[in-house]
């Protein structure tokens, strides 16, 4: 499998955890779902310092520092913080905005973000939450979209990928460019092992992505255009939204061969179950803007999420039939890919049609759920699947000594109900501790701002 961690290294190395340097910080008597397997450890002390783990052992011989700050762990559940593997941060234009959008996913969990909305400001956003001068989840920061204007030929595509590589991007987003601008794309990227994936162009096929070892497919991208055998006739129609105009051609009977060239190209996936389901379903977009999280997105965002949804409503492939299919198919290759070992790693795409920053990573979950995978296993994309995504040294994903300290205190297992996930007693990030209540008060804060916006 194509090893991301050198990449990262090189970009990151240098980078601290937190300036959360001083008082040590201990979960007393906590049933903690460590992520490693699919397990419970009861009973256990979890200590922090220095934003890493410590120690963990189980409370009766555990050694706490003296003048450690205890929190009280009886009747919880300690879990390693979510990641969410596509996600966007907004641009430097309205710095309160993107400070409140960031705070939504650590107030959800979400303790890690690859960050897919390439800007030049998320350089030094990403080294600023690193280092602790600004509270967020870690970042991840892609590029900006490769587009046909900045990379549209083999040599400008080439370039790109030096250039954001020398710039300090942990990954390419890719956009939409020529094929001949995409392989030579991923000819250098793979040359210097830098990471490259998103979408896959108009241009280029499923199997020519699998080809160039994309490091990530997101959205399930091109799949359904696979599953559709050479030669038949389309009538003319254009593929549509991720397959949306072909999905009825689509034969099932091709997806293990999509499976088995997936695995081999060690390619992962970042489904985004909820960006079509939420756009497909027959809930109403004043419906869906009466959902409790929707009170901290500001009204013209959410103006923006009911005109698409009337607009895929009316579009002719995304009929009801259509759309329904489409969201089964979606989760039969989900499903599928999972059950064979393809990897997997979770990402909602927030904020982006209904899904607010942090809240749509429990849509996504249930949405997984539903498509067959078990509680551990869906939490096992967004912890440890994420970790791995990221090679060796990404030292997140699992409750371990060494391992950074992003957690999730609950008051219900995960592992039985991943609604339990929601039920949080406070969330730490890189050492620093946010207790339940504090979460919410600042959550009524960004409400506040977003009523006049």
């Amino acid at each position: 499998m194509l090893l991301i961690a050198a990449a990262f290294v090189a970009l990151r190395g240098t980078a601290s955890d937190a300036k959360e340097t001083g008082q040590s910080i201990a979960f007393v008597g906590v049933n903690v779902v460590p992520m490693d397997r699919e397990r419970v450890l009861a009973n256990q002390t979890v200590v922090v310092r220095g934003g890493r783990i410590v120690s963990m052992a189980p409370a009766s011989t555990a050694s706490i520092p003296a003048g450690a700050r205890r929190i009280e762990g009886k009747g919880r559940w300690l879990m390693p913080g979510l990641a969410e593997m596509h996600g966007h941060v907004p641009g430097p234009e309205e710095p309160a905005y993107r400070d409140d959008m960031l705070f939504l996913y650590l107030a959800n969990g979400v303790t890690t973000v690859r960050n897919m909305a390439g800007n030049a400001s998320h350089l030094a956003l990403r080294d600023r939450i690193a280092a602790g001068e600004l509270l967020g989840p870690t970042l991840y920061t892609a590029s900006p979209w490769l587009s046909a204007a900045a990379a549209g030929t083999p040599d400008k595509a080439r370039q790109a990928v030096r250039d954001y590589r020398a710039a300090g991007y942990d990954l390419i987003k890719i956009g939409s460019v020529p094929r001949d601008a995409y392989l030579a794309m991923a000819d250098a990227a793979n040359a210097i092992k830098m990471p490259f994936g998103g979408h896959i162009p108009e241009e280029v096929r499923l199997t020519d992505a699998l080809a160039s070892r994309q490091t990530s497919i997101d959205h399930l991208d091109r799949y359904v255009e696979f599953l559709v055998p050479e030669g038949t006739d389309t009538a003319g129609r254009p593929s549509g939204f991720f397959g949306s105009g072909w999905v009825q051609f689509a034969d099932a009977r091709r997806i293990p061969d999509a499976v088995r060239r997936t695995i081999t190209a060690g390619t992962w996936n970042v489904p985004t179950l909820s960006l079509v389901e939420h756009l497909a379903s027959s809930e109403t977009p004043e419906a869906m803007i009466a959902w409790p999280e929707m009170r901290y997105m500001p009204k013209r965002l959410l103006d923006g999420w009911a005109k698409a949804k009337r607009e895929f409503a009316a579009r002719p492939d995304f009929q009801p039939d259509a759309a329904r299919w489409l969201v089964e198919l979606r989760r039969r290759l989900l499903r599928e890919l999972h059950a064979a070992g393809a990897p997997i790693a979770l990402g909602s795409d927030a904020p982006q049609f209904f899904n607010v920053p942090g809240f749509s990573i429990h849509h996504e979950m249930r949405m997984m759920q539903a498509a067959g995978l078990s509680p551990y296993q869906v939490l096992a994309t967004g912890t440890r699947e994420a970790a791995r995504y990221f090679g060796p040294d990404a030292r997140f994903g699992t409750i371990a000594p060494g391992q950074r300290a992003d957690l999730i205190l609950l008051t219900a297992n995960p592992l039985e109900q991943l609604a339990n996930v929601e039920r949080r007693a406070g969330v730490m990030v890189r050492g620093r501790w946010l207790p339940e209540s504090e979460i919410q008060a600042r959550l009524e804060k960004i409400a506040a701002a977003a009523r006049t916006n």
